[in-house]
């Protein structure tokens, strides 16, 4: 397949799967949430299993030619819904799990649980976002920048494992990955930057396959080949990077919600790693667009 360089590409190739998948979507009482779910079901690729509290009236107002894909299973608390989501996706009622307006530790929680939850087994759990840009004529993969705070040496292992096998997904066949630091010096000083030199030994033996990879880098480096001229530094990324390996939690989150800010015209996706399904791990404050895009994401990865 050829490259997605937009999310609108993303959408519309869900599409032409002519298949509805089916979301557990764990208590869905805001409005970005139920809105996104209403326009994937419209969309024609999701079918919709509301779980939990939704707004009231909303179920009444749903058009008729929606409801034949809208369900609903009432529970009465945030511990209930997430319980009861994650157990329709575990016993294969449901192919992707969704977060409501429901705090993220409640519902990993029983993602993580032993008996009923999605984790793969001896599994990494990560992160991935995806931005597309105006500045950017492809979409841009960042990870970790939600869920483990100082990667190690394996959780890193495990971040290229998923960002790499995204890429794919979206077709780009030989990705190209930037390891960032603040700095392109490799110093004990920063632990970080000889995890960076590991990795791109296995990367050199072959373990992701065809790949690009390069660091310490820091962002203008990974994203600006005029950069790379102006700072004298050659580089297999040629700075245009498909993958941004964040050093810690702190740097990805803040330049995940940098971009959302200050980009112009930017929107985003985001998914949970290391579950036997997909699972939509929005911020509550996300756009509907945001949501959507997420949703067809994980729809691409079932």
């Amino acid at each position: 397949m050829s490259a997605v360089c937009s999310f609108s590409d993303l959408r519309n190739q869900v599409c032409r799967f002519a298949k509805r998948f089916k979301i557990a979507v764990c208590q869905p009482s805001d409005e970005h949430t139920l809105q996104a779910v209403l326009q994937v079901v419209e969309m024609g690729f999701a079918h919709a299993i509301l779980v939990g509290e939704t707004a009231e009236g909303v179920l009444e107002h749903i058009p008729a030619e929606l409801c034949d894909h809208i369900e609903h299973i009432p529970a009465e608390d945030d511990e209930t819904a997430a319980q009861k989501a994650v157990q329709l996706v575990h016993d294969g009622e449901a192919q992707i799990l969704m977060k409501g307006l429901v705090n993220s530790d409640v519902l990993l929680r029983h993602v993580l649980n032993k008996t009923y939850g999605l984790r793969t087994e001896n599994a990494v759990i990560s992160h991935i976002a995806v931005f597309e840009t105006q500045e950017l004529n492809r979409l841009l993969i960042l990870s970790d920048v939600a869920v483990i705070p100082y990667p190690n040496l394996e959780q890193r292992i495990a971040q290229l494992n998923y960002t790499t096998a995204m890429a794919r997904r979206i077709g780009i066949n030989k990705p190209k990955v930037a390891l960032l630091h603040c700095t392109e010096k490799i110093s004990e000083k920063f632990p970080i930057t000889t995890d960076y030199v590991l990795l791109k030994k296995r990367a050199e033996a072959g373990e992701w396959g065809e790949i690009l990879i390069d660091g310490p880098l820091d962002l203008s480096c990974a994203i600006s080949a005029e950069a790379l001229t102006h700072k004298r530094i050659v580089s297999s990324t040629e700075g245009e990077a498909d993958i941004l390996i964040m050093p810690d939690i702190q740097a990805g989150n803040v330049l995940y919600k940098s971009i959302q800010l200050f980009a112009r015209n930017s929107t985003s996706a985001s998914l949970l790693c290391g579950t036997t399904n997909p699972v939509v791990l929005t911020s509550r404050g996300d756009t509907i667009e945001t949501k959507v895009n997420s949703l067809a994401l994980a729809a691409l990865q079932v």
